[in-house]
């Protein structure tokens, strides 16, 4: 289940950190020995730092590396539990007008440390997504995403 929350919060306080580390996630690729990918579908990369929030108590869990209508790739401090369900939270962009948070379900399917050692990525896989919040994530997608 999914709802869609109307009190913008601000994520400023740490962009030009995350910049850095954006950049260095966006370069980070898997080794050939690694797994192959299995997505099906194109994430996209954000033009903002948004911030992802634990659903139930707000405490702010990474920001947002790429979307897709099926999943996300968060960046974080600590690591996240493979498997782990979880409720989220994701602030959206002020130039998005209708909404200023989303709150979705989601399960982390793998976690490794960046390449830089004091940040962690996470893949996560959506689901239970209402179709309102799905069509918030589909524009945001469409007003503000890129391919690298």
């Amino acid at each position: 289940m999914a709802l869609i929350v109307n009190d913008f919060e601000e994520a400023a306080d740490c962009e030009k950190k995350l910049a850095v580390e954006r950049e260095l996630a966006m370069l980070n690729t898997e080794p050939d020995n690694e797994k192959k990918e299995k997505r099906l579908v194109d994430r996209k990369y954000i033009v903002f730092y948004l911030r992802v929030f634990d659903g139930m108590s707000r405490k702010v869990l990474g920001h947002l590396v790429d979307i897709s209508q099926q999943g996300i790739m968060m960046i974080s401090d600590n690591p996240i539990e493979v498997n782990e369900t979880l409720r989220l939270r994701m602030s959206l962009p002020a130039q998005l007008k209708d909404a200023s948070e989303v709150l979705f379900a989601a399960t982390s399917r793998w976690c490794k440390q960046d390449e830089n050692p004091d940040f962690y990525l996470t893949g996560f896989f959506l689901h239970d997504i209402e179709a309102e919040t799905e069509n918030v994530i589909r524009r945001l997608i469409d007003d503000f995403g890129y391919v690298d």
